[in-house]
């Protein structure tokens, strides 16, 4: 009872992250919340991937066993609505920094011809100050150090730019892109582009994945009512396959053991995509629930058998 009431307490929280705060002093503020209000909630926490302490919005907290499914919530698709002050690029790329250069103001018709130009697959090198790590050793260590960083460009997508107002030196924009991409680096790549310089002065997170900003709390609203279940619909969200383990090989996954194909159920309507001569189930995991709805862990199809990649749930007590 005691490791099923441990599942009860793991599940994510989705919060609207204020201005000002780093991602780890929320999730240590949510942690100490909860431990204060129920000592059934496990200590290990996680974030889905961070934000800037200057940025504010949709902020992913894992808790307990749902920690081990991160690499999930991170590889989405992200939503951010960005002020880019053209004009002015300062060392960290954000209204943090200090001014290392002064460009002049590009007209609204030179950036929006310059925008479509950076939608779609692109290469982008991350800010200096960053967590990218080179040689070892973060990237925003030895920019304080006052050496430059050699940072490899990295492959990102960027699914859309919408130019939502343009006044004075100040462009308010709606960016849909890849995981991985950073808003500052892309500010400083259209102001060079548009023969200026930018920096992002305000940056909002509204979407990750399927998760709107909408439905996040406050970190003070964080408690039993608002945490989220990883139930099947959320897996299906997150672009993984579901299935339900038959309750006679529930054992044999826990301990770690491969399942046969009779092990499992797919749920009905995936059948139709797993028909699909297409698909393949080597680049999309599947999510094995108990017959009652837990989740059990994620597995990989190999030869018509289910291997283990996570294995959540605790021998039965």
């Amino acid at each position: 009872e005691g490791s099923s009431e441990i599942m009860q307490h793991s599940g994510f929280f989705l919060v609207d992250k204020p201005k000002g705060f780093t991602s780890n002093r929320v999730l240590q503020d949510i942690r100490k919340s909860l431990s204060v209000q129920s000592s059934a909630y496990p200590q290990k926490y996680g974030h889905a991937g961070t934000l800037d302490s200057f940025a504010s919005g949709l902020l992913i907290i894992l808790t307990g066993k749902i920690t081990r499914l991160s690499r999930w919530f991170m590889h989405q698709n992200k939503e951010y609505e960005a002020v880019f002050r053209f004009g002015e690029e300062t060392d960290t790329l954000d209204p943090q920094g200090k001014i290392m250069a002064i460009g002049e103001l590009p007209a609204r018709e030179t950036l929006e011809r310059i925008i479509p130009s950076f939608c779609g697959n692109i290469e982008q090198i991350p800010p200096s100050y960053s967590a990218v790590h080179v040689g070892g050793e973060r990237s925003y260590k030895i920019a304080r150090a006052g050496n430059k960083p050699e940072i490899s460009p990295r492959s990102i997508i960027i699914h859309d730019i919408e130019l939502e107002s343009f006044q004075e030196k100040e462009a308010t924009l709606r960016i849909r892109c890849s995981s991985g991409t950073y808003i500052r680096s892309l500010a400083r790549d259209i102001g060079h582009a548009c023969g200026s310089c930018a920096t992002v002065i305000s940056l909002r997170r509204t979407v990750i994945g399927p998760f709107s900003i909408s439905e996040a709390h406050s970190p003070q609203e964080c408690n039993e009512k608002s945490i989220r279940v990883f139930s099947p619909d959320i897996a299906q969200s997150l672009g993984l396959a579901t299935a339900v383990i038959k309750l006679d090989f529930v054992e044999h996954f826990i301990h770690g053991g491969t399942l046969p194909a009779k092990a499992v159920t797919l749920d009905c309507d995936q059948m139709t995509l797993f028909r699909n001569p297409d698909f393949s189930f080597e680049s999309k995991p599947v999510a094995l629930f108990s017959e009652k709805g837990e989740l059990l862990g994620i597995a990989e199809q190999k030869d018509k058998e289910y291997a283990p990649r996570v294995v959540m749930a605790e021998e039965p007590r």
